[in-house]
């Protein structure tokens, strides 16, 4: 099961107790069905439960619906609808809806209480929603072929805090967002507590393991560069003992020497702790300066000398 298909089964799931909040998924339906008009609703979906969820919603208001099975190519298709004139006339009556709107809006004096529009959005996310899954991406669209209906629809988000754009398809257009708290936050408003808390799950889980390749990545780098500056102090002291300069060092650089070379896999600061007493990062380093220093001197006479 898709993602999406997961949404849209825990909002079938929803117990809406409130005739108000009744009304408003009953909306959301009609709003966001196939059609919308004076001769009734019709709604096309794959899924039973959809359709039979719809059928109950509008029972509850009091209006006679049917379903009904019909088979295609591709599998069965489960048809909802609201067509005998006396339920027809009831629900338009309901919605405040003629049924003759050649641009229809939505009408929002049906949100009565704050849920009212939880309520709604679920119809409408059951007609005609998409959300990806967030292990690819972060986007949720509404698509409808009324786009006076999307762009009401886009004015009704916009005043609820929401940034949506509309997009033309070939046959149809899209209300979408693909900002991650955005799409979060409609799932939330929308009733699908768990799918929302899924993606925030799935956010956390994304930026420790882009935390961890950053970490895994930086100790790498230091890695290399503990490598590179070893060896380059190895060939440095190999040239030093090839030309007997070793032994005529100082106590304390033949002492970083020795350590530098049988320890080529430590940091500076490990090396550090292994003197007594022990000698800072920096300390490390300076006398490491001095090697190399006394290195190129003797590679600047070789030089001269083979001249």
């Amino acid at each position: 099961m898709s993602f999406s298909s997961e949404v849209k089964t825990e909002l079938c799931k929803r117990t809406i107790n409130k005739q108000c909040c009744v009304r408003a998924a009953c909306y959301g339906f009609a709003c966001f069905d196939k059609y919308f008009d004076d001769k009734g609703v019709v709604l096309h979906t794959e899924r039973a439960m959809i359709a039979q969820h719809a059928k109950h919603l509008y029972k509850q208001l009091g209006i006679r619906s049917e379903v009904v099975e019909k088979l295609q190519q591709d599998g069965p298709i489960y048809e909802f609808s609201v067509k005998e004139p006396e339920s027809v006339a009831m629900m338009l009556l309901s919605f405040g809806h003629t049924g003759k709107e050649k641009k229809p809006e939505i009408h929002r004096d049906i949100f009565i209480c704050p849920s009212c529009l939880s309520a709604f959005l679920a119809s409408a996310f059951l007609c005609c929603g998409m959300v990806a899954d967030p292990v690819k991406e972060y986007s949720i669209e509404f698509v409808s072929n009324r786009v006076a209906l999307l762009e009401s629809f886009s004015a009704l988000l916009q005043d609820s805090g929401f940034e949506p754009r509309i997009a033309k398809r070939r046959y149809n257009s899209a209300l979408y967002f693909k900002a991650s708290e955005q799409v979060e936050d409609m799932l939330t408003l929308m009733g699908a507590t768990t799918a929302s808390l899924e993606i925030m799950n799935r956010k956390i889980y994304k930026e420790f393991r882009n935390k961890t390749n950053r970490i895994t990545n930086c100790e790498n780098a230091n890695i290399d560069k503990i490598i590179n500056a070893s060896e380059n102090a190895i060939r440095n002291l190999q040239l030093l003992r090839d030309n007997q300069q070793f032994e005529s060092l100082p106590e304390e650089l033949r002492e970083i020497a020795r350590l530098r070379i049988d320890y080529p896999e430590c940091s500076l600061a490990e090396l550090g702790a292994m003197l007594e007493p022990p000698l800072g990062k920096s300390g490390v380093s300076h006398r490491l300066r001095k090697l190399a220093s006394i290195a190129e001197g003797l590679k600047k006479a070789e030089a001269a000398n083979a001249k």
